[in-house]
């Protein structure tokens, strides 16, 4: 396969270093314009046209992927088949990738759109064929797999947050969440409200749990429609015989000894007294306080209870370690892939915010990496989220440069007051006219209300548009965004503390 990849000046560098390893096929060809994403369809022609006998001998002719215009044009003038390549030119790779097992390209769109849905469906495939041949222990509404893949995810619903906020979370998360834990802080006993909120919960949500220390509040949970109890243990085994062939029980130790020969302990005493439906939880300990070895617990679980499938807590080290849940999360899908672990417990609060989808796209991708038989990296599905797996290096501008000096502002009268709500974007300007704009990405926000204010300073337009930026970010991360405040702190710098800018 001889591909042609046509490009700018600027570029140039780039592709060559990006087609590494494929120059015995490829050819890079470059125009004397400065971005290739700028050229017209009219203008490569007629820079191409005395080179036609020599492209057409190539099987493909390569474009970059944000040119203007459809590329039949260059494909029926030249003789060659001619697509559009990726938007990002360090991505190239992907789009010979492709056409080499041949997956057509686009004449109109970038390369990306055709790879992401062609990796879309090849991905859905995959987790349909693994919940197709997966093993299940028993179903409650929700079919439990003996042992990953696929997994189920449970969010257990905050305990100290008020019924409106719990209908609230399972809203916004119901697409990545398989069950909902109504939970009760220990002590808690007032039966109208547990009542009341499994209820609630049950009406919008077909799969919930509860989780309470006192068995009659367990019991009150079955009755109103509970499928899963939290836990079944040493203290109540006996007490929730009556139920035993009502819902699902999660079997969780209270001792913080031989976790799992306890949790194995506990089963088998279920099992004896007619518990059906049951989930080991040996209990995953907080970060310097058991961790490790509540892994090595999970491991022996694994290897003597080969019919009883397995829960992790995830929440007990999200919640308990100051980093990021998606890497966090993103490592504990390894372990409960690799040692057979099929649910995961989570709960979000603060930084453990999203923690479930995060948890869901994890596993989907321990998912697709195990049916492949690869390691997950790769796979058209990942939880990079800030990070990039590579640093895309832009050739840089030559030419005599101006140290960038801290400037006092020229500031028109009026001043802007910019906010997050609900992820959306608000910006209000009080002076001489006083307007309030919202909207979802900064861009739109700042010229609309630019267009209702008028003419203001370029020193406050550009406040403006660098704030709104700010705001679009933290929208899109969903944190906090605090005006004239740095949005995130600066890698490799001990020194976090928030710096002062103009407003």
């Amino acid at each position: 396969m001889r591909v042609l990849l046509l490009t700018g000046k600027l570029a140039r560098p780039i592709l060559e270093e990006a087609i590494k390893g494929y120059e015995d096929q490829i050819t890079i060809i470059s125009l004397d314009y400065p971005v290739a994403s700028l050229m017209s369809m009219r203008y490569i022609l007629e820079k191409l046209k005395a080179r036609k006998d020599e492209i057409s001998s190539y099987d493909y002719l390569i474009l970059p992927g944000l040119v203007y215009g459809d590329a039949k044009i260059l494909e029926k003038e030249l003789g060659v088949r001619t697509y559009k390549g990726t938007e990002n030119a360090w991505d190239v790779g992907k789009a010979i990738e492709a056409l080499r097992k041949g997956i057509e390209l686009s004449t109109i769109y970038p390369a990306d759109v055709i790879l992401k849905s062609n990796f879309k469906e090849e991905i859905e495939a995959t987790l349909r064929k693994a919940e197709e041949k997966a093993i299940y222990s028993f179903d409650i509404g929700l079919k439990v797999p003996l042992r990953p893949p696929p997994f189920r995810i449970f969010l257990e619903l905050n305990p100290s947050s008020p019924l409106d906020k719990w209908i609230e979370e399972v809203e916004r998360t119901r697409n990545f969440v398989d069950a909902y834990v109504v939970g009760f802080p220990v002590g808690f006993n007032d039966i109208d409200e547990v009542r009341r909120r499994v209820k609630a919960i049950k009406d919008i949500a077909p799969v919930i749990g509860i989780d309470s220390d006192s068995p009659y509040l367990l019991k009150e949970g079955i009755k109103g429609g509970a499928s899963i109890v939290f836990n079944l243990n040493e203290t109540n085994v006996y007490d929730l015989e009556d139920f035993r062939k009502d819902a699902a029980f999660v079997v969780a130790p209270f001792t913080t000894e031989n976790r799992a020969q306890e949790t194995l302990e506990i089963v088998k005493k279920a099992k004896v007294r007619g518990y059906e439906k049951l989930i080991a939880d040996p209990v995953l300990g907080p970060p310097l306080m058991g961790f490790t070895e509540s892994i090595m617990e999970y491991a022996k679980l694994s290897r003597t209870l080969r019919d009883v499938p397995m829960l992790m807590g995830s929440l007990n080290v999200t919640e308990l370690l100051d980093a990021d849940s998606h890497g966090i999360n993103s490592l504990l899908s390894v372990i409960g892939m690799e040692l057979g672990i099929s649910i995961f417990l989570t709960m979000e609060k603060g930084k453990t915010k999203w923690s479930s989808w995060e948890l869901r796209r994890a596993t989907k991708m321990m998912t697709v990496a195990h049916e492949q038989g690869k390691v997950p990296k790769g796979l058209g599905i990942d939880l990079l989220i800030v990070k990039e797996k590579k640093r895309v290096e832009v050739p840089p501008i030559s030419g005599q440069r101006i140290k960038a000096e801290k400037i006092e502002p020229k500031m028109d009268s009026g001043y802007f007051r910019i906010f997050l709500e609900n992820r959306k974007i608000v910006a209000s300007f009080s002076g001489r006219t006083n307007v309030l704009v919202e909207g979802e990405d900064g861009l739109s926000v700042g010229r609309t209300i630019l267009r209702e204010i008028g003419q203001i300073s370029p020193d406050h337009a550009l406040y403006l548009g660098y704030e709104l930026a700010k705001a679009e970010i933290a929208s899109s991360l969903d944190k906090s965004y605090i005006q004239d405040e740095p949005l995130v702190r600066r890698i490799g710098c001990e020194d976090s503390s928030s710096k002062d800018y103009d407003s």
